[in-house]
């Protein structure tokens, strides 16, 4: 997987609009100049198709449709560009559960709520090497 293109907007999706704002916030703090949300995966589907995103950052525990759900749903949409993709939680059991349940290979980083900038940071030029 290629690095997120700060470049290109980030989307963040969560069923919380104050924890879209939080994210998005951080999101900015660590370069994307553009950051919108979504709090259901059914908008975030269509945002983007609509254009594409430098890194897609959703949670996990999302009702009715989960966040590996979502991230199963845009690999299913030919005209959706694959982006990185964060999976985040403030549960450390579910993050754990998807891990194991999905040998680790439905998100590019995994990470707990909350986070700061630094650390989400960390964790991309962990990842990709930035």
């Amino acid at each position: 997987m290629k690095s997120p293109d700060r470049t290109l907007p980030a989307l963040v999706v969560d069923d919380s609009r104050t924890m879209c704002e939080i994210m998005s916030r951080v999101l900015r703090q660590i370069g994307f100049a553009e950051v919108e949300h979504a709090t259901e995966a059914l908008d975030a589907i269509s945002k983007l198709k609509s254009k594409p995103y430098g890194l897609l950052l959703t949670d996990l525990e999302m009702n009715p449709i989960s966040g590996p759900d979502l991230i199963k749903m845009i690999w299913a949409e030919k005209e959706i560009a694959r982006m990185p993709t964060i999976l985040t939680s403030s549960n450390r059991y579910s993050i754990a559960k998807t891990v194991s349940d999905t040998e680790g290979g439905i998100a590019d980083i995994y990470i707990l709520k909350p986070f700061t900038a630094e650390i989400l940071d960390r964790k991309l030029h962990e990842t990709f090497g930035e």
